[in-house]
């Protein structure tokens, strides 16, 4: 745990700031040897999350940048909360790179602040754990506009949902309140670049059968979802993995103040 003074991170004492802080934002990003997808997009939405709590967007695109001169070498992936004592910064081992996932209908839509990564963590996490237990299965739970298999689909529970019908990439509607995803706004703008068809649409889960269908993030990137617990039958994911080698690809490296290796 590092606090934010202004200038850079000084070592915290988890028990003064731990997890009971109230989160008002939250950023997180997979960083591979120094390398980072879009770290500029991270750094854009963590500073128009603190400008609306009425923090200083500023000082939440500086600590983003000082939040890399703190991560080692290999796999990480560094965590900035935005609390009422200030900007916390954690760097956690980034979990193991994993393709494919299981989901379920959520019974219930817990998010208070859909919008903004950091204030419904704690209650996904809850949702998540009571979703595993009903499933009898390691799921993530997709979040529904009606909490219930009649509702328009939003998202999963730390991941943005998109799906190929056809040869058109879909995701949910504009109106559909969802985080705004990094991963996928990336993969978006790959897609139009490739004259692929991107629409957006309102669809429940039943609306996705036989389509490929994805759960996207910063920390995993691409993973297809091989089984929907209660829910449609969906297609084979034959595209997921060049496409997640093109996200690897434009990884990059940010200017730093020294060299990853010698940040131990």
């Amino acid at each position: 745990m590092r606090a934010w003074t202004g200038a850079g991170f000084e070592p915290a004492d988890p028990a003064e700031h731990g997890a009971a802080d109230l989160i008002l934002a939250a950023d997180s990003w997979l960083v591979v040897d120094g390398a980072v997808l879009a770290l500029d997009r991270h750094r854009e939405r963590f500073a128009r999350a603190a400008a609306e709590v009425g923090g200083d967007p500023a000082a939440a695109r500086a600590a983003v940048d000082a939040a890399m001169q703190h991560v080692p070498a290999g796999n990480w992936s560094p965590r900035l909360d935005l609390t009422p004592e200030g900007i916390r910064l954690r760097i956690r081992p980034a979990p193991a790179a994993r393709g494919t996932v299981e989901v379920v209908t959520a019974s219930r839509d817990p998010r208070t602040l859909p919008l903004r990564k950091g204030p419904d963590l704690a209650a996904l996490a809850l949702l998540q754990a009571e979703e595993r237990e009903r499933a009898g299965a390691e799921v993530e739970p997709i979040l529904t506009t009606g909490a219930d298999a009649g509702g328009l689909v939003a998202e999963g529970a730390w991941s943005a949902l998109l799906w190929w019908h056809g040869d058109e990439l879909r995701v949910p509607a504009a109106g559909v309140p969802r985080l705004p995803s990094v991963t996928a706004a990336v993969l978006l703008e790959l897609a139009e670049a490739d004259g692929v068809v991107v629409r957006e649409v309102h669809a429940r889960p039943d609306d996705l059968a036989g389509d490929e269908v994805w759960l996207a993030n910063a920390l995993r990137g691409i993973r297809v979802v091989t089984r929907w617990h209660g829910g449609p039958e969906v297609g084979r994911g034959e595209r997921a993995t060049a496409w997640q080698e093109r996200l690897a690809a434009l990884r990059q490296a940010p200017a730093i103040d020294a060299p990853i290796a010698s940040r131990r």
